[in-house]
């Protein structure tokens, strides 16, 4: 597979609300941004339909690439849209412009559901053509928001890749598992709130992240970039000690959105370029750990000197 990242849009619609929002159930600014790294993090109206929210990112996309490359397909990503049949991805297709040629669904793999969509996604790539991995969450929907144990972790958001077969990108490379055993350590559902073991989650996710980045990193070749499912500093401190990423800008942006869940990383990674911290091209590694429990990492190029525009307009 030699399809890359070529575009990036994302967004964070909705009202940003700082940890003083908790001052009511008694944690303080201090305690969350000690223990989670969060300072603050964006919830959406509860009444916008996400497929609305995913269009706002995937239109640029369309718009500024649709007539030069043949975008093939929409993976459209999420654990937050509440409903089962239909998905949104047709509706995010027609509102952001997509022919109704494009091949579009949903897919939900929880936190890992962008890097699952990104091995999916290059999959599909055909010689000069080109798809779309959106992630969009509504976290605000599941979590009870008074609740001291998840509460002020969890944030709203959404982001969208373009990738294109080009001559000049490299193989990419994924490494990813499952252990459907371990299904109760994490779970939750609209209205029902989130219930996860801290002590398990914090362990598995710093291992399996940890193996995978030395795995896709075994052949020698190191990226230029790392950036890890955004669920707490804590955890991403930890994989930095324990996986060998070499002199990789490693990405850490928790305090500016919480956990997002599949929109985590898009939205790092998008963050990036805006500020200009990141070589605008090169390699960079993704991976991420998450309910069901699933895990995974991708290794692939990527040229975003184009991308100048992260936000819509």
């Amino acid at each position: 597979m030699t399809a890359g990242i070529v575009d990036i849009v994302i967004d964070t619609p909705g009202e940003r609300v700082a940890n003083d929002y908790f001052d009511s159930i008694g944690l303080t600014d201090e305690w969350i941004r000690r223990r989670t790294g969060v300072a603050a993090r964006w919830w959406m109206d509860p009444e916008v339909p996400l497929e609305d929210v995913a269009a706002r990112v995937c239109a640029p996309l369309v718009a500024r690439h649709g007539e030069r490359v043949d975008i093939a397909a929409l993976v459209v990503v999420s654990s937050s849209t509440g409903g089962k049949v239909p998905g949104i991805a047709q509706r995010v297709a027609k509102s952001a412009g997509l022919p109704t040629e494009v091949l579009a669904f949903d897919m939900n793999a929880a936190c890992s559901g962008f890097v699952y969509g990104l091995i999916t996604g290059l999959s599909l790539c055909r010689p000069a053509g080109a798809v779309i991995v959106c992630a969009v969450e509504a976290m605000s929907r599941l979590i009870h928001k008074n609740d001291r144990n998840t509460g002020c972790l969890f944030g709203d958001g959404t982001g969208a890749v373009l990738l294109e077969d080009r001559p000049e990108f490299r193989e990419s490379s994924w490494h990813a598992g499952c252990d459907g055993d371990r299904a109760d350590i994490m779970r939750g559902e609209i209205g029902g709130g989130i219930q996860l073991d801290g002590m398990q989650v914090y362990d598995r996710a710093v291992r399996t992240m940890s193996d995978t980045v030395k795995r896709l990193h075994a052949d020698g070749i190191k990226s230029d970039v790392i950036i890890g499912h955004q669920a707490n500093t804590r955890i991403l401190q930890k994989i930095r000690e324990e996986a060998d990423i070499g002199d990789a800008v490693f990405v850490d942006c928790v305090e500016q959105f919480g956990n997002t869940s599949a929109a985590s990383i898009p939205l790092a990674l998008g963050t990036c370029v805006a500020e200009q911290s990141i070589p605008k091209a090169g390699r960079m590694t993704l991976v991420a750990y998450g309910a069901g429990e699933a895990w995974g990492g991708v290794t692939l190029d990527y040229d975003l000197t184009d991308a100048t525009s992260p936000r819509p307009a």
